[in-house]
């Protein structure tokens, strides 16, 4: 028998299920508890912060870009905001 068999037998939480649940599922929350697992739940936390964009690099998605206001784009551009001036004209 696997040792997922064996888990599900026992209905023992998983090591993930046991970081998630005690961080009420954010993962910017999660940490490890005392004690004998804790070294496998630094393995599963570091794996789960490797593999996550932060918020403030996550790319705007289409509907976001696409709902966009263009005149408070290009004003932010022209400010000093963006590396190429924006090639709108104001009026």
């Amino acid at each position: 028998m696997s040792s997922v068999d064996n888990q599900r037998r026992d209905n023992k939480p998983s090591t993930l299920q046991r970081v998630l649940k005690r961080a009420n599922y954010a993962t910017a929350d999660m940490e490890t508890a005392e004690g004998d697992a804790s070294h496998d739940e630094a393995i599963v936390i570091r794996r789960i912060q490797a593999g996550t964009i932060p918020s403030k690099n996550y790319p705007a998605s289409k509907r976001r870009r696409r709902n966009a206001d263009p005149n408070a784009l290009a004003t932010w551009e022209n400010e000093g905001g963006a590396v190429r001036p924006s090639n709108k004209k104001r009026s």
